[in-house]
């Protein structure tokens, strides 16, 4: 494992990741984290500190990272505005480009491609809707005209990409 102070300052470049030079390693955000909660390797606290000392493998590379499930109580305790959940979400992205995705993940982002929904139509969907009063017919969109954003956008590079076997998974506890 390597030290990075790159990795610090990279992070520190954008309004989001400049909040982490804030944190002062209280762990509010940890005593309200719901995955926290039911896992005892996820703990965003520490992975703010790891950050903070520049262990960029040990974040990136580790599936653990992908535990958040981004509901934001921690931007809403955190005594110094640190935006914890939105520099997750920039971990995450830091980690794709690393070509780590976990496979639900990516499983959900090749159906987004092929279908321009998360969650294609159904019979059970038209149903339900009918029953809530709504449109039984969802407008479908252009499925080319979406493939093409995302190809231009490089999207499909990610979703393409294949995860190694033993980071495949979500990590559990």
């Amino acid at each position: 494992m390597t030290i990075s102070s790159v990795f610090r300052k990279e992070l520190s470049e954008s309004e989001i990741g400049k909040t982490i030079n804030y944190c002062y390693q209280c762990g509010t955000c940890t005593g309200i984290c719901p995955a926290a909660r039911f896992t005892r390797t996820f703990n965003p606290r520490k992975i703010v500190e790891n950050a903070l000392l520049g262990f960029k493998e040990k974040i990136l590379d580790d599936p653990v990272l992908w535990n958040c499930t981004t509901c934001h109580s921690c931007l809403e305790v955190c005594p110094q505005s640190v935006l914890v959940s939105e520099i997750m979400f920039e971990l995450r992205n830091l980690s794709v480009e690393r070509g780590h995705l976990p496979e639900v993940f990516r499983a959900e982002g090749e159906g987004f491609y092929n279908n321009a929904l998360n969650i294609p139509s159904s019979p059970a969907i038209a149903r339900r809707r009918k029953q809530l009063g709504l449109d039984e017919n969802i407008t479908r969109p252009n499925v080319e005209d979406f493939k093409k954003i995302c190809e231009l956008t490089g999207f499909v590079e990610y979703i393409k990409k294949k995860e190694e076997p033993a980071s495949q998974e979500v990590a559990n506890e």
